[in-house]
């Protein structure tokens, strides 16, 4: 199955909360795993409303067809990411931040710890598999050509009548590559030395509770900050609490600014 996605760059909103302090914040915003921009699309424009510039990428095999998915590395994804942030990183801003939906916060914690960001937002980030899933993670290397794809993963959303756009099947190489970037996220936590907010869905279908666990294990004393979401599902950017996210992400930015502002 084609899905047609494309990248986002979102302008800031001139009298947003944001700009009242005079710092200029820029924004990255990472989709999850067969996704794309769309799942995390009203959260940018949350942001760009109270006055940050919003990037929103389109990751390495998404957005167009299984095929080209089976084909992406992890590599791929840390490179669009890192790129999009240097870039970012070298803009007219005064800070920068980025954040993530479930493989889109994996990817944004994986860069929190190789760039000096100011913080950092996760919506159910995947850093391990459920106890189901962990035996096919294992195998993929060696059944990726007689099984190519699995089920789907996307569209865990509680709220009826919201469909999350995402591919209908899954490849199995990809589950590959996505279990590599769990390793090389999962080594690198300790080095992420700014503020970070986990947004937790109380009922998740796709990613275990493991995750959030080591993420609290691995981080440094006092950097990490937890949100229980309660009526929503993984996909929570597009469920019922997406405005509880919106607005913590606003106020969170808001308070660095002004530790920003007296530095």
């Amino acid at each position: 199955m084609d899905i047609q996605h494309s990248s986002n760059y979102l302008e800031p909103e001139p009298g947003g909360a944001l700009n009242s302090d005079g710092v200029r914040w820029a924004v990255l915003l990472l989709h999850g795993f067969t996704a794309g921009p769309d799942s995390v699309l009203p959260w940018g424009r949350a942001l760009a409303q109270a006055g940050a510039a919003v990037s929103i990428p389109l990751l390495s095999g998404h957005g167009t067809n299984l095929a080209e998915l089976a084909q992406t590395t992890a590599g791929q994804w840390r490179s669009d990411v890192q790129r999009e942030l240097d870039r970012l990183l070298a803009g007219p801003y005064d800070a920068v931040a980025v954040g993530g939906l479930s493989m889109g916060g994996t990817l944004a914690l994986d860069a929190a710890a190789h760039r000096p960001v100011e913080a950092t937002f996760v919506v159910n980030p995947a850093l391990s598999f459920k106890a189901s899933d962990r035996l096919g993670a294992y195998l993929s290397p060696l059944v990726h050509r007689i099984v190519p794809t699995v089920g789907p993963l996307a569209g865990d959303i509680n709220r009826p009548g919201v469909a999350e756009k995402a591919y209908d099947r899954t490849p199995v190489a990809a589950v590959q590559q996505l279990a590599q970037l769990f390793r090389t996220t999962r080594k690198n936590l300790s080095r992420i030395n700014s503020p970070v907010s986990l947004y937790l869905s109380r009922v998740d279908r796709i990613v275990p509770r493991s995750s959030a666990r080591i993420l609290e294990r691995h981080l440094a004393a006092g950097i990490l900050r937890k949100l229980v979401l309660e009526n929503s599902f993984h996909v929570a950017t597009l469920d019922y609490d997406a405005e509880t996210i919106h607005q913590d992400s606003v106020a969170k930015l808001t308070s660095i600014s002004g530790g920003l502002r007296d530095a």
